[in-house]
């Protein structure tokens, strides 16, 4: 995405796109340094406050093997960036799954009840509290 006309008007913006590309650039550069089948598994996050190069790799395998090349790949590493001092691996979170949408149907019979039942809970406002929301959600979803 271009977002050069947006960045002339914002100083801040136009710093954070230098560094998001000076990123990507180092990401590519340091997956040239290792053997293709590991490069595919990794990807650069960072250089920290103490200048140690972060890498996620995507599992335990091949962040066991991407930490017994590191340290002879540092002084390559240290050629494209000067501030790097050090390098840290660490394995990728894994990605929360998407949560499935919900599907329960109350019928509008049901919600009249709890709604009724609500009314009569007066003296258990937390409850009551409880099962008028739940009304107004399920009847927001059916809208």
């Amino acid at each position: 995405m271009q977002f050069d006309h947006l960045s002339r008007k914002h100083p801040r913006l136009q710093g954070l796109l230098a560094q998001s590309a000076h990123f990507r650039r180092l990401d590519t550069e340091v997956k040239k340094l290792l053997p293709a089948n590991l490069a595919a598994h990794c990807r650069v996050v960072r250089v920290d406050e103490q200048g140690q190069l972060v890498l996620f790799a995507s599992g335990n395998m091949a962040a066991g093997r991407l930490r017994m090349i590191l340290p002879a790949l540092l002084p390559r590493l240290q050629n494209l960036d000067e501030t790097i001092t050090g390098v840290v691996c660490k394995v990728m979170p894994p990605n929360e799954p998407p949560r499935p949408p919900k599907t329960l149907f109350i019928p509008e019979q049901a919600l009249a009840r709890f709604d009724e039942t609500a009314e009569r809970l007066a003296h258990h406002q937390g409850l009551a509290q409880a099962l008028r929301d739940l009304v107004r959600n399920h009847r927001n979803q059916a809208d």
